[in-house]
């Protein structure tokens, strides 16, 4: 059953847990650490969400633990994270850096529902399960980020 899991969500928890500690090392134990739990836990999983938003629940819950072990807590992409090919262009790499510079001004909250949402790509319901709101909250925070992350970029 654990197997299953890992095969076909460890590659998404991975980019979720490297796009908030930015450290490829930590994103690896921490994503190991996020299964070890779902494995322990896995009799608690009663089908209520989906599987991909249980496990993005743990992996959110096991992130901000290590945040907190650490003060202060660091911010999102102070420095970029490579996620494309190295045969993509340089515009596009620019581009990219410069979206995840933006991202890293925002505040935390702001930062969770563009990464769950717009780069994860998880829906209302699920990014709203992973955080703990509700979902008007997640569509209100997303949509304020968004405008937020405009203006910087604008800027």
């Amino acid at each position: 059953m654990i197997e299953t899991w890992f095969e076909k969500y460890v590659e998404l928890i991975y980019k979720y847990i490297l796009f908030m500690v930015k450290d490829y090392q930590i994103a690896e134990d921490l994503t190991q650490e996020t299964f070890i739990k779902a494995h322990i836990k896995s009799h608690q999983f009663k089908g209520n969400s989906e599987l991909k938003t249980w496990l993005y629940r743990i992996a959110y819950t096991t992130t901000m633990n290590y945040f907190r072990k650490r003060h202060p807590i660091p911010t999102l992409f102070d420095s970029p994270i490579h996620v494309k090919s190295a045969e993509e262009s340089f515009l596009e790499k620019n581009d990219l850096e410069e979206l995840y510079q933006a991202i890293s001004k925002l505040k935390l909250s702001y930062q969770q529902v563009i990464i769950l949402c717009k780069i994860q790509q998880l829906t209302v319901k699920e990014t709203a399960t992973v955080l703990r709101w509700s979902e008007s909250k997640v569509k209100m925070t997303t949509a304020r980020a968004l405008e937020k992350l405009q203006v910087i970029l604008d800027d």
